[in-house]
């Protein structure tokens, strides 16, 4: 595979059902992008994930420097956190910039067995979509950074926010909820990924969830391209042809070639 090449998208869509069974082993899930890190964390903790593509000016390059150890310890403490609070299979909107943050908290919801729904912020303080996002998306939960979280329109009655970064998680620090997560059984076609458009004012579409090993069929193929010398641009194509938005898998694809 390389330049505009691609063979025909092979996703099995799901849109519901939890986890259930156990982390998959090396032989039957060992690509899951959520055993994969984990993996990765214990084998090279101080490897910094990366793409093989020069830095594009004012944009972040994979998980902004964070290395696996970091990424790792902040996915477990969003999931431990997340586990006191939702069931698996739960969908959690993403308020983020692009960075450690917004990996961190994809990953989490990895670990924790619930759907990610990333909602990139342009800017930090860039929030006028969250109200029609969570009215689009009916997120169980908002995950969102320290900066922006007193400002976003979310009715706390109806739909909980938590604050999470790289120091503390609704308030607990992140290296004590760190030591608090234990796995959760997820399989490989338990809902992991909803991509969100936003429409503007005349609302937002919510596609169908992409399972955990949608995730990493799709992550296999890019790997491959890399290998092949696929430039950035016609691999981030070819991501887009698998319904995958550019901060996804610039948070998957450096942990699937790295290391």
């Amino acid at each position: 595979m390389s330049g505009g090449k691609h063979s025909k998208p092979r996703r099995s869509r799901t849109g519901g059902g939890g986890g259930g069974g156990a982390w998959p082993v090396a032989g039957d899930g060992g690509r899951l992008p959520g055993p994969l890190l984990r993996r990765r964390a214990e084998r090279h903790p101080t490897m910094v994930p990366e793409l093989p593509f020069e830095g594009r000016a004012g944009a972040a390059v994979g998980t902004a420097g964070c290395s696996f150890a970091e990424l790792d310890r902040r996915a477990r403490a969003i999931a431990a956190r997340l586990g006191t609070l939702l069931s698996p299979g739960s969908r959690v909107l993403l308020v983020y910039p692009e960075g450690p943050d917004l990996a961190g908290a994809f990953f989490g919801c990895l670990y924790a067995g619930m759907a990610a729904v990333p909602l990139v912020l342009t800017t930090p303080g860039a929030i006028h979509t969250v109200p029609r996002a969570v009215q689009r998306c009916a997120p169980d939960l908002v995950l969102t950074g320290t900066d922006g979280w007193h400002a976003l329109d979310v009715d706390r009655n109806r739909t909980q926010v938590v604050e999470a970064d790289g120091v503390r998680v609704g308030g607990e620090p992140v290296w004590r909820l760190a030591t608090q997560w234990r796995p959760v059984g997820v399989l490989r076609g338990a809902p992991a990924y909803h991509c969100y458009h936003d429409d503007g004012p005349a609302g937002g579409r919510l596609e169908a969830a992409m399972c955990h090993g949608d995730l990493a069929e799709v992550m296999t193929e890019l790997a491959q391209a890399v290998r092949l010398g696929t430039d950035e641009e016609n691999v981030g194509w070819i991501a887009a042809v698998h319904g995958l938005e550019e901060a996804v898998w610039r948070i998957l694809l450096p942990v699937r070639v790295t290391g």
